[in-house]
């Protein structure tokens, strides 16, 4: 049995305590696994502006237990529970033009909540598994960045592998819980224009919607009308050495289509070095009753990255469609957390908004033994893509540079502390009393494993 302890900070101080998948033995017996977790987050400073968050903090307790499979072979059960607060530490009303960092609660106020987040049966055998209940869902359109609070789903998921280097995978999703980071989301990330990974304000931003609730999945995009959910049906395809292909389509009842295709191949040049090529294209048009109005949205990326034991260096990019139909340039319907665009960053997603050019440069150096220096920058021009009802209109090329440096001191200790500078598109136009949109954001990581 293997425990894991890591103690973090970001800005100032974000902790992590974890016990990682612990089996426990009963009588010789095995009687499952355990994963506990304490993780928190301190956010100190950024610019007052009011618009990027400069101070905040939260934490996130999660408890899982899974059942061994002694009753019925390859069958288990697993709960797991979360609890996501700050702990009383976030002023929620600064006076010196800051503001608080919303994306790391679930609660308006930062109060505590639970969620049992967890709450399936699975099953796995050589040639099938099945995973029923909520669950977090690893899959092109389901997978995005969490600060504390993950996003779960309410899911019925199937697996088949008939034969090898092919998986194929079928489900149902029928309702969402939203995570802490969904409120940035929206706000920070996706400016109101629904684009982000969510589509509507939460209660903390003076919205209906709830986090950290299983709701359905229409409700959880801020439209109204009847969806029967989400489908999912997908292939992966690794037979070939060094190819993998994915093809996914997801059908959201009475609201969207989304089809999502992906090929990367990796070219070993010798024992030390590879580049890697990849290529993606993602595509949305309304359906049924259009809930979320006209789409027909589409973008297409490719990436290539050379890497060795000592650095490596990578370049992406994504274009995305110039919609003519005014009631469809929003972009790209992103209301239930996806985010595969080669170019996204730590606080930017413009990849998904209409008619944008973006590209990133980026690349990693190991200084030392353990030390590894990384610099990214993306630029992503001015979208066609309005926000605040027509208020908002591109003014500015938005951009953002993230500058980190990691160090290992050994299997036990990790340091890492990170800039990002973030300009928004719509930087110098005046709305919601808020005129300058730049961040210039700060954190540090410091994890104790053992």
């Amino acid at each position: 049995m293997k425990k894991v302890i890591k103690l973090s900070l970001v800005a100032a101080f974000s902790g992590t305590l974890l016990l990682n998948a612990a089996d426990i033995d009963v009588g010789g017996k095995k009687a499952g696994t355990v994963d506990f977790m304490l993780k928190g987050m301190y956010v100190i400073d950024d610019n007052k502006n009011g618009w990027a968050p400069s101070e905040g903090a939260g934490y996130l307790v999660k408890l899982k237990y899974e059942t061994p499979d002694n009753i019925v072979d390859n069958l288990k059960v697993g709960v797991g529970m979360y609890v996501n607060g700050d702990g009383g530490i976030t002023d929620w009303t600064p006076n010196d033009g800051g503001k608080p960092a919303g994306g790391l609660v679930v609660d308006k106020d930062g109060k505590s909540k639970a969620l049992m987040g967890e709450l399936y049966v699975s099953y796995k055998s050589k040639y099938f598994d099945a995973k029923l209940g909520r669950q977090t869902l690893n899959t092109p359109l389901t997978k995005i960045s969490a600060s504390l609070m993950p996003n779960f789903y309410e899911a019925y998921m199937l697996g088949f592998n008939p034969v090898d280097g092919l998986r194929l995978t079928a489900g149902q999703i029928t309702k969402m819980s939203m995570g802490s980071r969904a409120a940035t989301d929206f706000g920070l990330i996706g400016e109101g224009t629904t684009t982000g990974g969510a589509a509507t304000k939460f209660i903390q931003q003076g919205g209906v919607v709830e986090q950290a609730e299983f709701i359905s999945m229409s409700r959880v995009a801020g439209l109204n009308g009847n969806s029967d959910g989400r489908t999912v049906i997908g292939a992966t395809y690794s037979g070939v050495k060094n190819l993998k292909a994915d093809l996914w389509a997801y059908h959201s009842d009475e609201i969207v289509n989304d089809y999502y295709a992906e090929v990367g191949y990796k070219i070993l040049l010798d024992e030390e070095m590879a580049v890697s090529l990849n290529a993606q294209y993602l595509m949305q048009k309304d359906t049924g009753s259009s809930l979320a109005g006209q789409k027909d949205f589409n973008m297409m990326g490719a990436k290539i990255a050379l890497d060795t034991k000592k650095w490596g260096i990578y370049a992406a990019l994504n274009k995305s469609g110039d919609q003519k139909d005014a009631a469809s340039e929003k972009g790209y319907f992103n209301a239930w957390g996806a985010d595969p665009a080669y170019t996204s960053t730590i606080f930017s997603r413009n990849a998904y908004r209409d008619d944008v050019e973006a590209y990133i440069l980026g690349g990693h150096y190991v200084i030392i033994k353990g030390m590894k220096f990384m610099v990214d920058y993306a630029n992503y021009g001015k979208s066609d893509t309005k926000a605040a009802n027509g208020a908002l209109v591109a003014k500015d090329d938005a951009y953002e540079i993230d500058i980190a440096l990691n160090y290992k001191y050994n299997e036990n200790w990790l340091f890492r502390v990170f800039n990002s500078r973030r300009v928004s598109e719509y930087n110098g136009i005046l709305s919601g009393g808020i005129t300058e949109r730049r961040q210039n954001h700060y954190r540090a990581v410091v994890a104790y494993t053992f």
